[in-house]
């Protein structure tokens, strides 16, 4: 059986799809996977080990580039095209890559993106209080498959360079990964700084910053922000003792690895974006009155 998935961002979403797909792509042989990922995103699926091709989706490559990724899929003639994304242009896109494939859409897709699918499934209704990785496991019921385990991934596919293993054994302390930054300003918990400076001063761990950024705020501490791609950031995590960060993809990631987490929330609301399972999450704090600014330092400290 040979499987579309059309998912091309954002990360952290991404990362929920690959979670529910993991039950169709490990539950029996036969089944070849291939999958429509933004540029920039696609290490994740090569680290995860289930997705046999990627082909990418160019945001604003204009309407030739999306015509011919519509032909050049069209060719792999589907059995089934699942539109994870649910939005206009990835209808769209599944109806030129169908060749009397099945689509599949998300009941809560917009744009009048319901219109281009065979069939709708999931709830309909985006403002249900359900968490995300539950909105997509219709996809994997269609197939019969249950959805009874955790849903962990151990992304076999990511290795340790030596360059990193080096940085990870120069001590035998606790390793405490922070990742301080977020997409959206309202998720970016402030006190990470305070956090790293207390942790360090305390003798908790050895403090590693990840993220984008690139100034000298964390001199202090083993900062690694702009040099980990994503191929090799869950072969970092697994080696994290604790794992701290707002709501945003390493949240995401260090959940779907089972990893010793606590995620700071805001705006967004747990129930619906939090690690998952919700009955074995790790400790979230949320900010009152959803501003997180709000989360005392003192308080993610003693939870660490």
């Amino acid at each position: 059986m040979k499987i579309l998935v059309i998912k091309p961002s954002s990360l952290g979403d991404v990362i929920h799809a690959l979670r529910a797909m993991s039950l169709i792509a490990f539950s029996e042989k036969g089944i070849e996977l291939h999958w429509v990922i933004k540029k920039g995103l696609e290490g994740i699926l090569e680290a995860s080990g289930l997705v046999d091709r990627v082909f990418f989706f160019e945001r604003g490559g204009g309407l030739l580039k999306f015509w011919q990724l519509g032909r050049e899929l069209r060719r792999e003639d589907y059995d089934y095209i699942l539109d994870l994304q649910g939005l206009g242009r990835s209808a769209v896109l599944s109806l030129l890559a169908s060749n009397k494939s099945k689509i599949i859409g998300r009941a809560d897709g917009r744009e009048l993106s319901t219109f281009f699918y065979h069939k709708s499934i999931g709830e309909p209704n985006r403002q249900k209080k359900i968490h995300a990785i539950e909105r997509l496991l219709p996809f994997v019921h269609e197939f019969g498959f249950g959805s009874d385990t955790p849903l962990h991934l151990d992304f076999r596919k990511s290795t340790l360079s030596p360059h990193y293993q080096s940085t990870l054994t120069s001590s035998n302390s606790k390793k405490l990964f922070l990742f301080p930054e977020s997409r959206r300003r309202e998720k970016v918990w402030p006190g990470f700084l305070d956090l790293a400076n207390e942790f360090a001063d305390s003798g908790l761990g050895e403090v590693f910053i990840f993220g984008n950024s690139s100034d000298d705020s964390y001199a202090r501490f083993i900062d690694l922000r702009g040099e980990v791609d994503l191929h090799d950031l869950p072969a970092l995590i697994e080696q994290s003792d604790l794992v701290v960060c707002n709501d945003s993809a390493p949240l995401h990631l260090a959940s779907a690895m089972n990893k010793p987490l606590v995620a700071l929330f805001g705006p967004t609301e747990p129930s619906m974006y939090g690690p998952y399972p919700k009955s074995l999450s790790p400790m979230v704090l949320r900010g009152q009155s959803f501003d997180i600014s709000t989360i005392e330092i003192r308080d993610v400290f003693r939870v660490a």
